[in-house]
């Protein structure tokens, strides 16, 4: 199985990681061990119903007002696939190329055989012209999603593939 790698892109500069302040380590350690998320008392109900919330936004057709919902959430509750989820495909909507990467790389990195990732990654280097990673990213989704519970993105996936590599070739 290939674990996931970091997306390195030939036109991105490294930028050197600045150090961060005590206050900023602190707000880290607050969102990375839950601790916002008890404090603004958001437990699995609150989140269930704030997830749904944000998702008839989004099917509604209201991406903008759903994406600060996710991004509440995911804040909240950095380490819910499903939350990633949600904030990939929303940024996906709005054009939101970098966001959805982000989150599309996280989903990787918490579950590395969610074909979700891979496809919202796919999409979203597809957005930025990064076709190569594009192609490289579905190919996986494609792979994982052959054994996943989300049947629907190996439709999708399907779809983006015949894309990438029929108008793209």
């Amino acid at each position: 199985m290939n674990m996931p790698r970091p997306k390195a892109k030939p036109d991105m500069q490294r930028a050197e990681i600045p150090k961060l302040t005590e206050s900023q380590q602190n707000l880290g350690n607050l969102l990375m061990n839950g601790a916002l998320a008890k404090e603004l008392g958001i437990g699995d109900p609150e989140r269930n119903l704030a997830l749904a919330m944000a998702n008839t936004k989004l099917t509604a057709g209201k991406a903008e007002k759903a994406f600060p919902d996710y991004a509440m959430l995911v804040l909240c509750r950095p380490w819910d696939v499903d939350l990633q989820c949600g904030l990939a495909n929303c940024a996906l909507q709005l054009k939101e190329y970098d966001v959805a990467l982000q989150a599309a790389s996280s989903i990787i990195a918490l579950d590395p055989t969610d074909c979700r990732g891979y496809y919202f990654s796919a999409a979203a280097c597809l957005g930025l012209g990064y076709h190569d990673e594009a192609k490289e990213d579905i190919t996986d989704a494609l792979r994982f999603a052959e054994s996943s519970p989300h049947r629907a993105f190996y439709d999708a996936s399907q779809k983006l593939n015949t894309y990438l590599t029929t108008s793209l070739a």
